[in-house]
């Protein structure tokens, strides 16, 4: 039946968040760890490897984007955390552009690259998603910063 009281009931348990214990239960983390995979797979073999400089930087931006995530989380706090991801972002950014240069370069062929982009892509909106979630969190009283008083003098 299509009552107003059973929609709003649905509209409810739809609004429902669960809460992450752990960085790696954050879908935006999982995302950026398989990302690091991928990338590590692409490099490991072909003609890229003659190009030290090119895949310590691109291993080390992809990695960063996991480690940022984790480290950010850590934090407990939404504005913190924030700041982490954007720092994530920028490393996917960076990941991004070297991969496409490594198709311009023909280190490899577009077709190797492409899922790993589009698991980039997965990874930046659910970054993007979970700050969004931080903005609205960083108005919440708990994770007000708490000031300590000071003793007070004696005289």
């Amino acid at each position: 039946n299509g009552s107003p009281r059973r929609f709003h009931m649905a509209r409810c348990v739809l609004q429902v968040r669960v809460v992450a214990k752990t960085y790696r239960e954050l879908v935006a983390w999982q995302l950026a760890f398989e990302f690091c995979g991928m990338v590590h797979a692409l490099i490991a073999s072909g003609p890229v490897t003659k190009r030290r400089r090119y895949c310590e930087q691109l291993d080390d931006s992809s990695e960063s984007v996991a480690r940022n995530i984790a480290e950010g989380f850590g934090r407990y706090n939404p504005a913190e955390f924030s700041r982490y991801l954007s720092i994530a972002r920028g490393s996917l950014d960076e990941s991004d552009s070297a991969l496409r240069s490594g198709v311009a370069g023909k280190y490899f062929p577009a077709e190797s690259v492409a899922p790993i982009i589009l698991v980039g892509a997965r990874c930046q909106s659910a970054i993007y998603s979970l700050q969004a979630y931080l903005r609205k969190a960083a108005d919440d009283p708990q994770f007000a910063p708490r000031h300590r008083r000071r003793p007070r003098k004696q005289s």
